[in-house]
């Protein structure tokens, strides 16, 4: 077998030379936004999807289907495109250079076809057109900066969930369409004035995150029950079948609980010109081309999606407002990608220097108003994660692999990966989160608790109701996340990250966090009990409550 990672699904990996592609899977990436790995992966949740010619009607394949999925076949899928909701949401506040005269057009017959479907006088007409669109905009997402068919939804209800569609300026340029139907007229038309698989925006991240769930639920139960014993979950956990069925239905909630007239809207606004609509969305002998195919996770990277799986189901299975959920998820999403950097460098990087987090790797996290020694610690410690990180890439078998690319040399490969992947991908995503601070530069950088990240921390590593102690609180942070704040897991992430022991304490600042969220109760001045708020959807709860 190769001394690299093998791929889940067995697809051919041979091209896969950039040595960050190669080791982390295909691929997170720098320019992706944290709403576009999260609207990216609901897109494969909830878009019909297929594993060769086979239809999966749920949102992961089902377990024989992940049994027995052939080799060389990637997972397909086929998000909507949705032209004519994007003109009519996005046109009035995108780039004016990207409004060509054409979409200028067509959104004027969209307006009059809206015109004449509501039952009004002139005046109240204009007015409830206008409500629209600004309701719309409100759902706004990514891109703001972008052309308008470029932009994204924030995904709220699955209904607003589309492809990554891009206008072609250089072509529409050099061949000026006459009208809006010649842009779109055919497929042949509709590919050359559009992109819909340059990956620009839409970059796989979270066909990634998606393919590492799947991976944990074919990978050997042997393995998955050990890590479950390890890590204490409950037995509705660590029964894979039982965390499979629940993941399901949890995912399923994602698809957003606005009322069923807001999806009527999205589709009637939609198919307001239903030739747009067909055009653009067309099956039969064009559904191959309009499919997009993901592309591959590490196989070995089963361990921190077995703790992403457990995760997301907590998530998913708490009371929350459907808005704070999705909220809630999206910063799982980038912790997991940081995650799988780092528990993947370790597997590669050849270091003999281990901690107690099971994954290998520790981060040390300060408070919003930490002592220079704090903030000196987590500095120093971002800095030997940028060691492993890169001691990961140049592993010898990477280099050996990024030699045998005949389009573009080592160096290069090495100057891309370090650029847009890796370290400086791990940095981009924890400011955009903001819990790595300063946002602008890297002088330094270091991780922060902040109040949102801690509360998807208690939804995510405690059962919805359950109750643990403040030190369980802790020892949960570091084996999910390597997380240390203090105590015995800052001694051993000290000691991971080549620092000398030293007498640091943040004790009375994360408990007055914890407190302040609602989530801890201070019994005595030793004794604190910290509980997630949030009820249980489902009738059973987990048995480890004190």
């Amino acid at each position: 077998m190769s001394p690299l990672p093998q791929p889940f699904p067995k697809i051919d990996v041979s091209e896969d030379y950039n040595p960050a592609i190669r080791l982390y899977g295909h691929r997170f990436i720098k320019e992706q936004t944290i709403l576009e790995y999260a609207a990216e992966f609901l897109s494969v949740v909830f878009s019909p999807k297929w594993i060769g010619k086979n239809l999966v009607n749920s949102p992961l394949p089902t377990r024989e289907e992940l049994d027995n999925w052939p080799v060389n076949l990637p997972l397909k899928y086929k998000p909507p495109i949705k032209l004519n909701l994007k003109l009519f949401a996005f046109l009035g506040a995108s780039r004016i250079d990207g409004r060509h005269e054409v979409h200028k057009q067509h959104f004027k017959e969209l307006i009059d076809l809206l015109n004449n479907s509501i039952r009004s006088n002139q005046e109240r007409t204009q007015e409830v057109i206008e409500c629209l669109q600004e309701f719309l905009r409100g759902f706004q997402g990514a891109g703001l900066n972008r052309a308008w068919c470029a932009q994204a939804f924030y995904p709220i209800s699955a209904s607003l969930l589309t492809k990554e569609t891009i206008w072609n300026e250089s072509k529409a340029k050099n061949c000026a369409p006459d009208d809006w139907f010649s842009t779109i007229s055919t497929n042949d038309r509709f590919i050359f004035y559009y992109s819909t698989n340059k990956r620009d925006f839409m970059a796989r991240g979270g066909e990634l995150l998606y393919l590492q769930l799947c991976n944990v639920f074919r990978t050997d139960e042997a393995k998955l029950h050990d890590m479950a014993s390890q890590y204490e979950f409950p037995p509705t956990e660590a029964d894979i079948q039982q965390l499979y069925q629940d993941l399901c239905q949890g995912l399923s909630r994602l698809n957003g609980v606005l009322p069923s007239p807001f999806d009527k809207l999205v589709d009637f606004i939609e198919n307001l010109d239903i030739e747009t609509h067909r055009m653009t969305n067309k099956t039969n002998k064009n559904e191959k081309k309009q499919m997009i195919e993901c592309e591959w996770c590490p196989e070995d990277s089963w361990p921190e999606g077995y703790l992403f799986a457990v995760e997301l189901k907590r998530l998913m299975d708490s009371t929350l407002d459907p808005t704070e959920r999705l909220n809630l998820f999206m910063t799982g999403c980038v912790l997991q990608v940081l995650r799988s950097i780092c528990a993947q460098s370790v597997r590669y990087a050849g270091i003999s220097n281990k901690c107690k987090c099971p994954l290998g790797y520790s981060w040390i996290f300060t408070v919003a108003n930490p002592t220079t020694q704090q903030r000196n610690l987590s500095q120093h410690n971002l800095q030997a994660i940028q060691v492993l990180i890169q001691k990961s890439l140049w592993n010898e078998d990477l280099q050996e692999n990024a030699k045998r690319s005949a389009n573009k040399t080592k160096s290069e490969l090495y100057k891309e990966a370090e650029s847009r992947y890796a370290f400086k991908l791990l940095i981009s995503l924890g400011k955009k989160l903001g819990i790595i601070i300063p946002y602008k530069g890297t002088r330094g950088v270091r991780f922060v608790m902040t109040q949102g990240l801690l509360r998807y921390l208690v939804v995510a590593l405690l059962q919805p109701g359950e109750r643990i102690t403040y030190k369980d609180f802790l020892d949960r942070l570091y084996l999910h996340y390597g997380i240390a704040v203090e105590g015995e897991q800052l001694e051993d992430a000290l000691q991971w990250s080549g620092l000398p022991p030293l007498n640091v304490t943040q004790k009375m600042v994360l408990n007055d966090m914890l407190q302040t969220g609602g989530f801890l109760t201070q019994l005595s001045d030793y004794w604190s009990i910290v509980r997630n708020p949030f009820i249980s959807s489902n009738k059973h709860l987990g048995d480890n409550r004190i």
